[in-house]
């Protein structure tokens, strides 16, 4: 009840992941790639923004449906003075408070307890199989890391054990072999 009398466009919750994001803009930098296309870098990070497409590299705008942090700056490269009003725009409309209102005016009933569940007899007898496991291979199939190209391999340096020395073995021990 309190949204219906409410300003905002969006519930407060989004509201403010929205004013987060805008700060979090306000310090990155964005450039103009294409006609939607933006590479935004900042903190020693490089992201490319497509707002035709709405999607960012750090999947934030793919996944929440709001501009990220990298698609604000964009969105302020792009518009200018007026880039507050297209964050709704770029927006999904179900964070609206008119779509939640919607959602929620009528009423929604709790799930009973399952003992009072009337159940059919035929989803009650149906017969459900467990999944397929392989039982001669349980676990993962274990293998030696392989190294990268950069990488070396680590070298062992002999010790003696006659006079603790490295460099050679007790074979050749200067020591041991001594006339």
């Amino acid at each position: 009840m309190e949204l219906v009398n409410s300003t905002n466009r969006f519930v407060p919750s989004i509201e403010k992941d929205i004013s987060k994001y805008v700060n979090a803009g306000n310090k990155l930098l964005a450039h103009q790639i294409a006609n939607y296309k933006f590479s935004v870098t900042g903190h020693g990070d490089v992201a490319t923004v497509d707002l035709q497409r709405r999607i960012c590299t750090c999947r934030i705008f793919d996944l929440d449906k709001i501009p990220c942090p990298h698609a604000m700056a964009a969105l302020r490269a792009q518009y200018g003075a007026d880039f507050g009003n297209q964050i709704y725009e770029y927006s999904s409309p179900y964070y609206s408070v008119e779509k939640y209102i919607v959602t929620y005016c009528e009423k929604i009933h709790p799930v009973p307890p399952e003992d009072s569940w009337i159940v059919p007899l035929d989803v009650i007898e149906r017969e459900i199989p467990t999944p397929y496991v392989d039982p001669s291979k349980p676990g993962g199939r274990r293998f030696k890391r392989r190294r990268g190209v950069g990488e070396s391999f680590p070298t062992r340096k002999n010790k003696c054990s006659v006079c603790r020395d490295f460099g050679h073995k007790r074979t050749t021990c200067p020591i041991r072999n001594a006339p």
